[in-house]
């Protein structure tokens, strides 16, 4: 699935999440397999956690606009390594180790270190050979290692 639709479809969820469940945070999305067998993978956070219910309620959100007729529908919790995708999840894990994904010319690299700054345009991470400013544009996927204590 290209990069674009499955952005495309990250914000006809976060549209639908904030008409009907304003309260509930889209941490990551991700479409898993393809055709007749897709499925939308959604991790969500609510600020009193993640339950059964608010499952059920982000999924029947999702079947109400119609995301249920072309995908399978699957709703996580964040649990103890919660994804970082926007600059608010990053502000919330300033001071936390984190680990990323990101693309640095035609390659993919890991990188992990401690979350010391979230900018405009650029997070900058603390690593043991010093800090490093990571534009948000390379980051592929993010986690905050530290993050199941306030999850």
């Amino acid at each position: 699935m290209a990069v674009d639709v499955r952005e495309a479809l990250e914000r006809e969820v976060e549209a639908c999440l904030a008409a009907s469940l304003p309260e509930v945070d889209l941490l990551e999305l991700t479409v898993i397999g393809r055709g007749d067998s897709a499925m939308v993978r959604a991790v969500v956070d609510h600020p009193e956690g993640v339950n059964h219910e608010i499952c059920e309620r982000v999924t029947r959100a999702m079947q109400d606009v119609g995301i249920g007729d072309r995908f399978g529908i699957e709703v996580w919790s964040p649990g103890p390594e919660p994804p970082l995708r926007t600059p608010d999840h990053f502000r919330r894990a300033i001071g936390h180790r984190v680990a990323l994904r990101v693309t640095e010319g035609e390659r993919a690299r890991s990188r992990e270190g401690l979350l010391s700054s979230v900018g405009e345009e650029h997070i900058s991470i603390t690593t043991p050979s010093g800090v490093l400013d990571i534009p948000f544009g390379v980051i592929r996927r993010a986690r905050d290692l530290d993050g199941g204590d306030r999850w």
